[in-house]
């Protein structure tokens, strides 16, 4: 008997010690921010194929970038596809529109469509199973807040997913989980 594998969607346990300035101080709009696949001794570890991904995103209208400057991020091709469609990292400066999910849903299928190549038909890529992390970066006068979102799905769920996340009244009342998710310098003064 199949296990069934069933859509997750769970706050994400992000702080503003695990984002760069560039994320915390950037400017209020739609611009997504691609997080790396990892970390390594400090550095930044993307795909080796993401500046192709950015391209075409950005050709596709998405405002997209990398989160870390170039000279704090290195690329690797040891990954297997399985490994970088399962996991997709996102930051956002604001909170989250429907301009701003159908972005993150863009970047989500081209990243799948990456990983499984181009001969892989539209069905098969709708298919794959991914984690979408959202940090979503919400500023008032005196505070920025981080607020996680980690969405499990298959990538043609995914959009239906953040949305419904997006439109739970609970979720805009969540307090920071812990001090660390409050920015330092927008608590001074």
């Amino acid at each position: 008997m199949a296990k069934e594998i069933t859509d997750a969607v769970t706050r994400w346990d992000i702080s503003a010690a695990d984002l760069p300035d560039t994320v915390l101080t950037a400017p209020t709009g739609d611009r997504v921010l691609l997080l790396p696949d990892s970390s390594i001794d400090g550095m930044s570890v993307y795909r080796d194929d993401v500046a192709g991904l950015i391209k075409t995103l950005q050709h596709r209208g998405v405002d997209i970038d990398f989160a870390y400057a170039r000279e704090d991020r290195r690329y690797l091709s040891e990954y297997g596809a399985t490994e970088v469609v399962a996991t997709i990292g996102i930051a956002v400066a604001t909170a989250l529109t429907t301009d701003l999910v159908k972005s993150i849903v863009l970047t989500a299928w081209q990243r799948a469509r990456s990983s499984l190549g181009p001969s892989c038909p539209d069905e098969e890529v709708g298919e794959a199973r991914v984690t979408v992390k959202i940090a979503e970066i919400v500023r008032t006068e005196n505070e920025t807040v981080i607020r996680g979102l980690e969405i499990t799905s298959q990538l043609a769920d995914v959009e239906n997913l953040i949305q419904a996340a997006v439109s739970d009244p609970a979720r805009a009342e969540l307090p920071p989980a812990d001090p660390d998710d409050v920015a330092p310098e927008d608590t001074t003064g």
